[in-house]
């Protein structure tokens, strides 16, 4: 039986890789053609395409396959350092190792680049268990998805990554929230960035001819690519993916403006820390206030952000700002004063259709490599070799690290047995003989012993695993995140980057999860300073901390507070400093399951139920997000659901700008009101320090 197209190529391919390696000299085509599996029998012009097409697959691949020009004969020549192809040595810690394994543990199921990040620590840590347990990482909780992640939007994911990776143009239908309607988009894919807890396709827009961000639950129907071209751009020299990585919502966007806010003295080191990259301190008072300026895009959305910290923020200008808060301000205080609006009639639920038989499965999240898994896995199997060139390996080891079924791990066994040097010298033999693989290595196959440098999809996963929980793997390994990111890259060597977002966290953040995860470890009670933006004002308290939480796009602290003898939840970018007590605290019998939702309770209040109304410009926000929400006939709707608190609430409800109202209970009504009147006089009034 012919071997698919598919493995034939795979085969081929890294047995042009093995022929490549084991030469001392420069090779040309014809030397590969009489020599490497699967061009032999080829005409001259088979050959040429598809060692063409094999060529540029490697080098997309991250293989660094150099070529010149021979002075004399005028052949191209080809060469493979093993320098360059194997990984280096990166001199990664026991306790580094520890923290990058529980990347993959914390990340399982809710990381659609799993399966390469599950390739790229493989091979970072080839040979090496993992060498500890962290009583901190067991007691960590990592939630990226929510009710807008599904497996459609892994596919996405999936199919994106294709894109990005081949430098594919591509369409599909994209509804646009701010105008309410869907067109058809084209757009060439730059690269996927997670920013606020929402997966965003980051790409040229050949309809408004500049740089956009799409929000991939927003895509609708199939992704399709606009040519049968191999390539369709070149992504620009000067793009910098992580640009788009902690841009606040107010920038998406061409910049149109530039706004000066006050800063409260009590809020104006959590800005200052919060929005370093998305603006500048200008100016600092002797109070201890500031003046942030930041540019924008979408003035709506910098006023709801204003709006949002309830009066510890107040612009100065442009006046489309200034005047967008108290307009703001007095519609919310206008649409909450007296009785609740009438609404208008529900609409009937959507019918969703019935999965049938014949209905498309949804792709899976992004796969590994086929050729980088047969590297990883050839190099794991060269490991277990002896001396004599012997080895075993249970086949369950393996089915476990690379993600494998018993069917596919013989498979791939079969592949690698294939793989050639040339003149009938094989990298090795192996076979899957019941519950162990038996390795025979042949000599010219100790080259491929160590793995080889990360593929760019490996890469960006790591980097991407990295910028989520990169912190607390610094902090638990109690390295650097600079150094522990300066190892890893050295195992790509670097290249990819410009489309991989990776963002350095602020050293207080990476000191606030080193103190906090040792605290944890030793059961040490912590004294915190906490900004609670309800009240304005920063607090001192001891708590024990029991959980570490990163609800989407943030850390939590979830921990019994000593002040108010009762658990609560610290949002850990509010923690101005903390110290590790010498006082130990035994283990309490608490209940944390109402610290697993996806909005953490808050400090300062207790849960209540609220009713609250949308208006059609908001009600598409609202109805996105799931949860017990009902559509209304006339374009709006209505959510009845448990909020974290009035505070939190009356925040969220400023931030709308008079979009959402809270149509019960009336006195929650009453407070917010009341609120909107208060700010309307406070931001009024320009602050002088």
């Amino acid at each position: 039986m012919a071997m698919p197209l598919e493995k034939e190529k795979l085969v081929r391919q890294l047995s042009l890789v093995a022929f490549l390696m084991s030469m001392n000299r420069a090779i040309t085509a014809r030397d590969v053609r009489e020599s490497v599996e699967g061009y032999s029998h080829m005409g001259d012009d088979a050959f040429a395409r598809r060692f063409y097409a094999d060529r540029t697959e490697l080098l997309g691949l991250g293989l660094p396959l150099n070529s010149t020009r021979d002075d004399d004969t005028g052949e191209e020549l080809y060469t493979l350092s093993a320098r360059q192809y194997l990984l280096p040595n990166l001199d990664l810690t026991d306790r580094e190792v520890t923290a990058l394994n529980s990347c993959l543990s914390l990340l399982d199921g809710q990381f659609a680049y799993a399966e390469p990040l599950r390739l790229a620590l493989q091979n970072l840590t080839l040979g090496r268990e993992n060498p500890m347990t962290d009583p901190a990482l067991a007691s960590t909780e990592v939630k990226l998805t929510g009710s807008d992640y599904s497996p459609e939007i892994a596919a996405r994911i999936s199919k994106l990554e294709t894109a990005i990776s081949k430098r594919r143009t591509i369409t599909f239908n994209y509804f646009t929230m701010g105008r309410g309607e869907d067109e058809d988009r084209v757009v060439n894919p730059y690269t996927l960035v997670w920013n606020g807890g929402q997966w965003y396709l980051v790409g040229w827009s050949h309809e408004r001819q500049a740089v956009r961000q799409f929000r991939l639950s927003r895509i609708q129907g199939e992704i399709k690519f606009t040519s049968r071209k191999e390539r369709d751009f070149d992504v620009p020299e000067d793009f910098d993916a992580t640009e788009y990585r902690t841009r606040p919502n107010w920038q998406f966007g061409e910049s149109i403006g530039e706004a000066d806010l006050w800063v409260d003295p009590s809020a104006a080191w959590w800005v200052e820390r919060s929005f370093e990259r998305a603006g500048e301190v200008v100016e600092r008072h002797d109070d201890g206030s500031v003046v942030f300026r930041t540019w924008y895009a979408a003035p709506s959305w910098l006023v709801g952000w204003i709006l949002g910290m309830n009066g510890l923020v107040r612009p100065l200008g442009p006046s489309e700002i200034v005047d967008g808060v108290q307009e703001a301000l007095a519609s919310v205080e206008q649409q909450h004063a007296g009785t609740a609006p009438k609404l208008a009639g529900e609409l009937p639920p959507l019918e969703m259709p019935e999965a049938t038989p014949r209905r498309r499965k949804p792709v899976a999240p992004v796969g590994a490599e086929q050729f980088a898994l047969l590297q990883a896995l050839m190099s794991d199997l060269l490991a277990s070799c002896n001396p004599r060139g012997e080895g075993e390996v249970p086949a369950a080891d393996l089915m476990q690290r690379y993600g494998l079924d018993e069917k596919s791990l013989g498979e791939a066994v079969d592949l690698l047995t294939l793989v050639n040097f040339g003149a009938g010298a094989y990298a090795m033999y192996a076979e899957l003989d019941g519950d162990t693989v038996k390795v025979d290595a042949w000599p010219d196959g100790e080259v491929f012993r160590r793995p080889a440098r990360l593929s760019p999809l490996e890469a960006k996963a790591l980097l991407l695993a990295l910028d989520l929980v990169g912190p607390l793997v610094a902090a638990t390994a109690k390295s650097d995140l600079d150094s522990v990111r300066a190892k890893l890259t050295e195992g790509f060597g670097g290249y990819g980057s410009p489309t991989v977002p990776a963002t350095a966290p602020t050293s207080s953040e990476q000191h606030v999860l080193e103190r906090l995860t040792t605290a944890m470890r030793g059961r040490r009670v912590l004294r915190i300073e906490y900004y609670s933006q309800a009240r304005g004002e920063l607090s001192e308290r001891d708590v024990e901390p029991l959980r570490l939480q990163r609800l989407k796009q943030h850390w939590y602290m979830v921990a019994w507070c000593r002040k108010a003898d009762d658990l609560r939840s610290f949002r850990l970018d509010r923690i101005k400093s903390l110290e590790v007590q010498k006082t130990t605290f035994d283990e309490r019998d608490v209940d944390l399951t109402g610290y697993e939702a996806d909005t953490p309770r808050t400090l300062e209040d207790a849960p209540r139920i609220a009713d609250v109304w949308f208006a059609p410009s908001a009600a598409g926000y609202i109805l996105e997000k799931g949860g017990d929400v009902k559509r209304l006939v006339d374009g709006s709707a209505l959510q009845h659901l448990a909020t974290a608190g009035d505070t939190w609430l009356i925040e969220e409800i400023l931030k709308y700008r008079g979009q959402a109202v809270v149509t019960a209970p009336s006195e929650l009504r009453d407070a917010i009101a009341s609120r909107a009147g208060e700010l309307r006089e406070l931001l009024a009034c320009v602050p002088v320090a």
